[in-house]
């Protein structure tokens, strides 16, 4: 991932992209943990759904919410293969969360579970609200 990026491990994928635990290094030795979204390299020569990403991050950029990861940087490999720059939440994440619930025979408090309904959808409200950001 250019000279900038380093990727320390895989955290997950899906159907169309992956995602890297990461550090970004600067001058004078900044590092920082991020979070690298790369489009999976079999999509790479799609330019429809190249597009469809490209789109994507460009929208992302411009959110700044408290329930949306923050987006720093678009770019591409020399080999075209195209990825996010975003923070890194670090924790837990709600499968996790839930799995190890079940394994304990127990559920998701209802409480806790509407607090964190409420707070993706005030996520998804300022997405969805923002006007046009160019």
């Amino acid at each position: 991932m250019r000279d900038r990026y380093t990727i320390t491990e895989r955290l997950d994928h899906g159907g169309m992209a992956e995602v890297f635990r990461g550090v970004a290094e600067s001058m004078e030795g900044f590092k920082k943990n991020v979070a690298i979204k790369r489009i999976l390299p079999n999509l790479t020569k799609n330019q429809k759904f190249v597009a469809m990403f490209l789109d994507e991050a460009r929208l992302s950029l411009f959110l700044q919410h408290a329930n949306i990861v923050q987006v720093f940087d678009i770019s591409r490999t020399p080999d075209n293969a195209y990825f996010l720059v975003m923070e890194f939440v670090d924790g837990c994440n709600l499968k996790a969360l839930l799995d190890r619930l079940k394994q304990k025979g127990r559920r998701l408090e209802a409480a806790h579970a509407i607090y964190l309904v409420l707070e993706a959808c005030k996520g998804l409200n300022y997405a969805h609200h923002l006007e046009n950001p160019e």
